[in-house]
Order: C-alpha cells, then structure tokens, then sequence
C-alpha cells in the first residue's frame, strides 16, 4: 500500500489534497473567527438595543409604569431595578475594551453628555480573572483600557452590567446573564467542507493517474530497451515536459537500432569477405609439399576462422536479438550440470527444483555454460548454485582452481585478454568466454563478477534482478543438493 504513495501519481495526489486539506482546514478556522466576531457584534447591538429602548421608556414614566416596563422587559438572566444610587463605583478604571465600547454607544444613543451619569461594567470568568490579576501583578497599567484588538470573548464574559442616571436623579441598574455563545461549527458548512475535500480526492486521483501514466509507459519501455528487448515507439502525451523526454526517448531508441543495424551488416560484410580469402588459401596449403609447412598453415587458418567467428559472434551480440520468455533457470542449470558430468566433470548443483523467470534462455545458457567450461578446465571440481539474496536471484559457479591474481579479476572480462599461466593458448578458446558471458549477464539488467574463495578457488557470481521473475520465489517448491 505504501509503494503506492511512491511513484509520482502517488505524490502528486498527496501534494494536492494535502495542500487542499491545509487551505480547508484553514478556511474553516478563519470562517469559525469570523462567525463568532459577527456574534460578538450581534450580542453587542442586542445589548445596547434591549438597554436604550428601556432607559427611554422609563425616562418618564410614572412609578407604577416603571415597574410595569421592569416586568416585560425583565427575562430569564435580566435583573432591572430602579434604586437611588448606582451599584457600580465612579472610579473604577476600564479593564477591557468592550466596556469603554457599550460606553460609548449608550452615551451616543441616549444623548448623555456627562460621563459619570452612564456606567458600566464586565464580569469575566474566574479563569479570565485569574489571569488579568496576574498580567496586573507583573505590571500591566490598569489605568488604559485594552485595545480592541483584545481576545475577550463571550464564553469569558459572566455578565454585564450598566448604571444610568435619569432626569429625576434615580439610576436604572441593568444587569444580564445572556450572553448567548455562537455555535462551534456550521453543520451545512462541515458537510461542504467535506464534500469539497472528497471532489479533490477524486479528481486529483484521476489527474495524477492520467498524468503519470506516460511517465511510467516511458519507465518500461526504458527497462526493456536496457534489456536488449525490442520496443515499439511510446505514444507522446501528457504534460509538454514528459512529450519532450519521450520524443527524445523514441529518437535515441531509433538511432540506436539504426546504429546496430548498420554495425551488423558491415560486420556481415566483414565474414564475408574474409571467409572468401581463408578458403582460397585452405586450398592452397593443400599444394604445400611440405607435410610439416603444410600442417601448420591449416592450424593457423583453422585458428583465423575460429578468432573470426567468435569475433562476429561477440560483436553480434546475440542476447539482444532473442526474445525474453518464461524460463525455468533452474531446469537450465542442471541440464548444463547433467551435460557437463556426462562428458566428465566433476560438477554438482544445489538450489531449487524449479524457478521460473522471464529471460532469453539461449543466450543466458550461454554465458552459464562458457563459466562451467572455464570453470572444469581451470578449476577442477565445480559445484553452481542457485539462490535469493537481497532481492536478487544469485547464481554462483564455484571451483576449486588456483584462482585468479585480484590485479586481473577485471582484465579477464577484456575481450582476447587470456591470464598466461593459469589460462594459456594451449587450453583452446579465443579469449572471449567471459566477455561474452557478461555482455549476455549485463542485457538482463544483471552482473557477472569474479571472487577469489577464502578457502581457495575462484567464485563466478551472476546477480539478475529479481523483477524480471514471473513465477514462484525459490524455496517454494523445496530444494535440492546434489552431486553428479
């Protein structure tokens, strides 16, 4: 599930929904600030409305019309009384913005020009008191009213309360518990919210998916051209970037087939001229009168033919022009384990009965049979083994020679490079065993590498990757070790 997220659709997708889900998020907290300052503004009107309308109906009024007016007017959370002196103090500073604003206002609409006949004031929760006597003990100026900006909200607010003069001297004491709060969240808003995160989910999917899949049509086309596989032309679509990469990719594949093509018939070329001169002089070797002379002329053609086809059969490399199939590499190995030990050798094999992978099994029967061959002329016993290891499949040829000098492990693989005295002409072979074996191993996106044993001995170890298998992994269907 997690190899999902990788690739670039995978990616694409996280980008965009989580940048979609940080501008939700966001949005939402900013449209929430926004609601409850609008409820703020909506408590205040309220306030300010409930308390002018009563302050001019009671302005006037006979006592028993003010007690009637007190009666309606007073509700669940309301305490109105009328009494001859206010219950608020003059002197007391304004601690928050919010009562130098209801001041203000009430002034304003109630036409009140001296300040101390309008008073006001508001009881916070113990929470916010606690903490406005610590900000006082560590010295902030109580004497300034808070700015505007202050983050006093309903839920800190217990009750407010507002003294005013009337004409007659008498002061209306207003006090309120209802302070109502604003919801935390809009049910209709949630529900949007969530509707427009899955849209971006859904169309972000299928635009990351349509996006990325010329990139991964491009990626394996790219895997099987490495692996010497034919590849037809990748279709050009998706963004201006990629059309570009796989244009270019398309033009590099042509001029590659191209380059091969031509290689391939001036090597044909080649053969054939050359095969034309060494018959003519077979021939005439034959007229040598001279048994010895004539003996040694026809070796050394015969080694010019041998040198010339095994060139062309090197330069051809024929690993590339076979087509990868299912392959049971390890019914392959022991076929060349059962061969060799018919003609002789002392080989053994140990790994699984059966593992399938897509490969060219005539060209990897090569390159597996020139290791055993060198490895039974130079090494004696040989034993080839077939594994797993760090996701690769690992076949291993192991003999029990001299070994190879660590100076020239990577020499060997040089074309026509032969090592004197482990591996002299006299051995036959043209020096182009392991050259061949390599090229073979590298077109299947592998390695070949030689290894000297500690217990003496030279190691040919070839690495395939394991992506190229089709089948079961080895050791489900059992293994077995065997000498023949």
């Amino acid at each position: 599930m997690l190899s999902r997220f990788d690739t670039l659709a995978g990616r694409t997708l996280q980008l965009l929904v989580g940048m979609t889900l940080l501008t939700i998020l966001g949005s939402a907290f900013i449209l929430q600030d926004e609601r409850k300052d609008r409820f703020e503004e909506r408590n205040l009107a309220y306030l300010l409305d409930e308390v002018t309308t009563l302050v001019w109906l009671l302005q006037d009024a006979s006592p028993v019309e003010r007690a009637r007016i007190i009666e309606r007017f007073s509700r669940t959370g309301d305490e109105i009384a009328i009494t001859p002196e206010p219950s608020l103090a003059l002197d007391r500073p304004w601690r928050h913005a919010v009562e130098h604003v209801i001041h203000h206002k009430l002034r304003s609409a109630l036409g009140i020009e001296d300040r101390e006949s309008l008073r006001v004031r508001v009881e916070i929760a113990d929470h916010r008191q606690d903490r406005d006597e610590d900000e006082e003990r560590r010295g902030s100026p109580p004497e300034h009213p808070r700015a505007l900006g202050d983050d006093l909200r309903s839920d800190d607010v217990r009750a407010i309360l507002v003294c005013v003069r009337l004409r007659d001297g008498r002061w209306v004491d207003f006090r309120t518990t209802r302070i109502d709060e604003p919801p935390p969240w809009a049910g209709k808003t949630l529900q949007l919210l969530a509707l427009l995160l899955t849209t971006v989910i859904g169309g972000g999917l299928l635009m990351a998916r349509r996006a990325a899949r010329p990139m991964a049509q491009l990626a394996e086309a790219a895997q099987r051209l490495g692996l010497g596989e034919d590849v037809e032309p990748i279709p050009e679509s998706g963004p201006r970037e990629v059309r570009e990469t796989i244009r270019a990719f398309n033009r590099m594949q042509d001029r590659l087939h191209r380059h091969i093509q031509d290689r391939l018939r001036l090597l044909a070329a080649v053969s054939h001229d050359l095969r034309t001169p060494i018959t003519t002089l077979r021939l005439r070797a034959e007229y040598i009168e001279d048994a010895d002379m004539r003996d040694k002329t026809l070796a050394t053609l015969g080694e010019m033919e041998a040198i010339l086809s095994a060139t062309l059969s090197f330069a051809r490399d024929e690993a590339a022009d076979e087509t990868a199939r299912a392959t049971d590499l390890a019914a392959l190995a022991q076929s060349l384990v059962d061969d060799h030990a018919d003609l002789g050798g002392d080989v053994g094999y140990a790994g699984p009965e059966r593992l399938i992978v897509r490969c060219r099994p005539v060209a990897l029967k090569r390159a597996l049979s020139n290791l055993i061959d060198n490895a039974v002329k130079y090494g004696g016993s040989v034993q080839v083994s077939l594994a797993t290891e760090d996701g690769q499949y690992l076949i291993r040829v192991d003999d029990a020679g001299p070994g190879i000098p660590e100076a020239d492990l990577e020499k060997v693989f040089a074309p026509f490079f032969r090592l004197e005295v482990s591996r002299s002409r006299e051995t036959g072979g043209t020096g182009l065993g392991l050259s061949v074996a390599r090229t073979i191993v590298h077109a299947h996106g592998g390695t070949l590498v030689l290894i000297n044993r500690p217990e003496g001995g030279l190691s040919a170890q070839i690495r395939l990757p394991e992506s190229i298998a089709n089948g079961s992994a080895p050791g489900a269907q059992g293994r077995v070790s065997a000498r023949v």
